[in-house]
């Protein structure tokens, strides 16, 4: 995929040793996507178009809505080469990808993603349905998150992560089948990419689904949170034939807003 962009704080004990401090001014609904405008005098609690600074009391002239379901508040994104690897059996690799989302609240949004091209070393072409070397995901659930939210040598650091996951009831972020193999392939658990950039408000989006190696993800786990990777498992029929740790690397990700939105990490 080209590329792909949102937008975007919770509550966390100072460290014990001191060395690395958590952000004592978050809210815990951070991160959130959703919009900062401008208001007549006293009728916002901002001074700032990023609505992350508190204005005086009868002094605002910003104020923040988290986005709703009603918004209808969409967004879009192209990246170049994508490589899907699992321990233990090919590297399937696909020319593009294409992802449409649509924010449902403020925390999570509906993605969808499609990858183009996708073929292994041997030249089988791997697909989900009858599009040829087509592998889309289900609908999946995007939850914003923290990456990392912490002072550090008195600098706080904010980065912000958006996780791919199946959309209960379903179990599988995707399916797909190589030709020349009756084994069909089911991407299971979840998986993080930075999302950015944060407190601004604007139509660009990027995201950075990166892997350091096979099967491992750059990113595993939110601050704080469980550790959050991918699996496939094989079957043929109803028979399991065994699983393999994942993962998914997306190149030159760039992506839109279909009108300006936020994702606000921070609150001063």
């Amino acid at each position: 995929m080209k590329g792909i962009r949102i937008a975007g704080a919770c509550l966390f004990a100072a460290l014990a040793t001191g060395a690395v401090a958590a952000s004592p001014a978050m809210a815990n609904t951070l991160p959130e996507a959703g919009k900062c405008a401008r208001v007549a005098l006293g009728a916002g609690v901002y001074n700032s178009g990023t609505c992350t600074s508190h204005a005086k009391p009868g002094r605002g002239v910003y104020e923040w809505t988290p986005v709703s379901s009603v918004d209808k508040a969409t967004f879009s994104g192209t990246g170049g080469e994508t490589t899907l690897t699992t321990v233990g059996h090919p590297t399937i690799k696909c020319i593009d990808a294409n992802l449409n989302g649509e924010w449902r609240n403020p925390k999570t949004a509906t993605v969808e993603v499609e990858f183009q091209g996708c073929a292994t070393p041997a030249e089988a072409q791997c697909q989900s349905g009858t599009a040829k070397s087509e592998i889309k995901t289900l609908p999946l659930e995007a939850e914003l998150g923290f990456i990392k939210n912490e002072l550090r040598e008195g600098k706080l650091i904010v980065t912000v992560g958006l996780d791919l996951k199946p959309q209960p009831p379903l179990t599988s972020l995707a399916t797909y089948e190589c030709s020349g193999s009756a084994q069909t392939a089911h991407v299971e658990g979840s998986v993080i990419g930075k999302v950015g950039p944060i407190n601004k408000m604007t139509t660009t989006m990027n995201l950075a689904y990166q892997a350091t190696k096979l099967g491992e993800q750059k990113l595993q786990s939110f601050q704080e949170g469980p550790t959050d990777t991918l699996s496939t498992t094989f079957t043929e029929g109803v028979t399991t034939l065994g699983s393999g740790a994942s993962s998914l690397n997306i190149k030159e990700e760039l992506g839109t807003n279909a009108a300006p939105l936020e994702i606000k990490a921070i609150e001063k």
